[in-house]
């Protein structure tokens, strides 16, 4: 009998132990891999070339293509983005962001640069966005490939 009454606290003691582990961890997500290479630097968009990694010349790029190449995107790691113009650093717009699609995509939320990108390459030299742009009067998937910009 003095041994089921030992017993009784051991077992309350250790439910307790155990229900208790999942509370002390941290409730938020912790940063990958990716998100990590995103923030480290600005990214400056280097050249825009078709599938198969032909550049296009900028002249037939469209206008909205141009100004991109034109700014320094930041991403931050409370999910905001901001574009820098080159040439003064002054933020010229900003939004948010988010890896989705199993960190397939990557979702941009600001004026004049929204929507979801194919993240086709991520590495600590080289980001590739496919989308879809115009070139000349017809619309084609093409990458626009970043390099960090670092001062």
């Amino acid at each position: 009998m003095k041994r089921l009454l030992l017993f009784i606290p051991v077992l309350f003691l250790s439910i307790l132990v155990l229900s208790c582990k999942d509370k002390d961890k941290e409730e938020t997500p912790q940063p990958t891999a990716k998100n990590k290479i995103l923030v480290n630097y600005p990214w400056r968009m280097s050249t825009v070339t078709d599938l198969s990694g032909k550049t296009i010349p900028d002249s037939q790029l469209d206008t909205q293509t141009q100004g991109i190449k034109k700014m320094d995107i930041q991403f931050q790691q409370n999910a905001t983005v901001r574009a820098f113009d080159q040439g003064s650093s002054q933020v010229v717009n900003g939004g948010t962001w988010s890896l989705i699609n199993d960190e397939k995509t990557l979702d941009i939320k600001i004026i004049g640069f929204s929507g979801e990108f194919g993240l086709e390459e991520l590495s600590n030299s080289t980001m590739k966005l496919k989308t879809k742009i115009t070139v000349g009067s017809t619309e084609q998937d093409a990458l626009m490939v970043f390099t960090p910009v670092i001062k």
